[in-house]
């Protein structure tokens, strides 16, 4: 799901998010979250990554060969069921594992998977989806709504799911039934994405198998995994929908952009991905074509939650942002696929505040609010990032840091601490941004709701709580409210953003067909239409 070159701006890049080449029809019903939502068939707009002034015929899709994909990021927690899947994983898995619906990046759709339709009751409490008959998992069993029981029991039983929801039922073998404590304009999309596993053989297996096995009933099968190396997955030619033009796909990881890079020169991927500028940048410069599509953000989020950090404090969270030169860190780092980032979202998106004061470079305001709130020293901390991610811009960072008192260590960890560390907590500054997704209510009660783990070290102060469910109560979905939480973030800078970025994909001219962007979750594209010219 994502990609593109970032030499136009960032709202019309936003408008480019769709297919790269293909366009096929997809059941696709938009999110109302109100009454009967059923499954019609709509064409998928296509757009390619360059333009040509010329009209050549369609290539024809081929048959065979191996994609070999080439991940950033490390195996993390497990892929296979919907309680290991912590997020960025879900990609590596992701051709052998669907949802009942998946979210598409921009503009409030859904594209229907295991689920056909769905019902809101009156009062907004319950939500029914009806399945799709004759699907078979990967281990020949069925898919039925009691498989759909099972996953939500365990997923729910594992604290993934938000306090306000209830549970799934069984209503018919093929109707399940979710109930929740109250109407919420998220309720549908809480758990139109929870991948779905083969109950027989998560129950056979147990958790930690099950979680790096994926038995789920996509167009691909895992068949096999070397740890924290690579992950095969091969055509799956029961698959309910259209059959893969692949025979497989391998995800390799490699973490170290410099041995990514080199990698895909020595001709060991078809296609990587990274958020990586630099790293894009040399594929680039190397000839290979550049997909960029995925607008996320680069954050830095403070341990705001802890009474004795010193980020507790709103003005240490500002002295901060004031302290950083943002542009300059673009112009050098970015190499023209970033943009300064000032508050989450982009122009067009909902929670988008157009009114707000940017916390632009001013070191002599850093300096002065540090003061106020007892640091005219300043302090020490720590700057917590993924190895993958950010490393040069932290260093100009630094030094900015430094140069209002606040000596800051950088700390580069693997993704199996980083995600630990997202969900438990961390000291100082962590370093992690966020896809964007049209609906910012869905960020909230993401980050936000109450009880939730995710981003654990932000405070969830009663006066924000208060805010993000008053977003997302208003049926339909109020603008008013939304933007309100959205100020208070900015206004409390829960977190800094530095820059906005798209997600980058680089591949060969052997590789067709893939449409990362196209939806919300990083790294997922419909794998069935991916192919390999000879």
């Amino acid at each position: 799901m994502k990609g593109r070159i970032w030499i136009i701006p960032i709202v019309a890049l936003v408008l480019l998010a769709s297919l790269l080449l293909s366009a096929c029809e997809k059941e696709v019903v938009t999110n109302t979250a109100t009454k009967t939502a059923t499954a019609t068939a709509t064409v998928t707009a296509t757009a390619t990554a360059t333009a040509t002034a010329t009209t050549t015929a369609p290539e024809v899709p081929q048959y065979g060969g191996t994609l070999r994909i080439i991940w950033s990021t490390g195996p993390g927690p497990g892929w296979g069921t919907p309680v290991a899947i912590f997020g960025g994983e879900a990609a590596y898995g992701e051709p052998a594992m669907e949802s009942l619906m998946e979210g598409k990046f921009l503009g409030g759709e859904y594209v229907m998977r295991l689920g056909t339709s769905y019902d809101v009751s009156d009062d907004g409490k319950t939500v029914t989806f009806q399945l799709r008959r004759g699907v078979k998992f990967h281990d020949g069993t069925d898919f039925n709504a009691d498989a759909v029981k099972y996953n939500f029991d365990k997923w729910a039983g594992a604290g993934r799911a938000s306090s306000t929801y209830l549970g799934c039922e069984v209503v018919g073998d093929y109707t399940v039934k979710f109930s929740f404590a109250e109407a919420l304009n998220v309720n549908v999309g809480s758990v139109a994405g929870v991948m779905i596993a083969s109950p027989t053989y998560w129950e056979a297996n147990g958790d930690t198998d099950a979680a790096f096995h994926a038995v789920g009933t996509g167009p691909f099968k895992q068949v096999s995994y070397e740890e924290g190396t690579k992950l095969r997955l091969e055509r799956f030619d029961d698959y309910w929908g259209q059959k893969a033009y692949l025979d497989a796909i391998e995800c390799i990881f490699i973490t170290d952009p410099v041995t990514q890079v080199m990698a895909m020169q020595a001709g060991q991927g078809d296609c990587t991905h990274s958020r990586d500028a630099k790293t894009m940048n040399s594929l680039k410069q190397a000839g290979f074509n550049v997909l960029q599509n995925y607008m996320g953000m680069e954050a830095m989020n403070f341990n705001s939650r802890d009474e004795d950090s010193p980020f507790h404090d709103a003005r240490v969270r500002r002295a901060f942002e004031y302290a950083i030169n943002k542009q300059p860190i673009i112009d050098t780092l970015g190499y023209g696929y970033w943009e300064v980032a000032n508050q989450f979202p982009i122009p067009g998106m909902s929670g988008y505040l157009d009114d707000i004061v940017p916390r632009t470079y001013n070191p002599e305001k850093a300096r002065q609010l540090l003061a106020e709130a007892g640091y005219p020293n300043g302090f020490s901390t720590t700057l917590v990032a993924g190895v993958w991610d950010f490393q040069d811009g932290l260093q100009s960072m630094q030094a900015d840091l430094l140069d209002v008192g606040i000596k800051a260590e950088i700390l580069g960890v693997q993704f199996g601490q980083w995600a630990t560390m997202r969900q438990e907590g961390w000291d100082g500054v962590f370093v992690a941004g966020s896809g964007m997704i049209s609906d910012f209510n869905s960020l909230l009660w993401t980050f936000f709701r109450p009880g939730n783990t995710e981003m654990y070290s932000i405070e969830r102060s009663p006066e924000l709580t208060e805010l993000v469910l008053a977003a997302v109560r208003a049926i339909p979905a109020d603008p008013d409210k939304t933007n309100a939480a959205a100020r208070y973030i900015y206004d409390q800078c829960l977190w800094a953003p530095i820059e906005h970025h798209g997600d980058n994909y680089a591949y060969t001219d052997q590789v067709h067909g893939i449409n990362f962007g196209t939806y919300a979750q990083w790294g997922a594209f419909d794998a069935e239409l991916a192919w390999m010219s000879k």
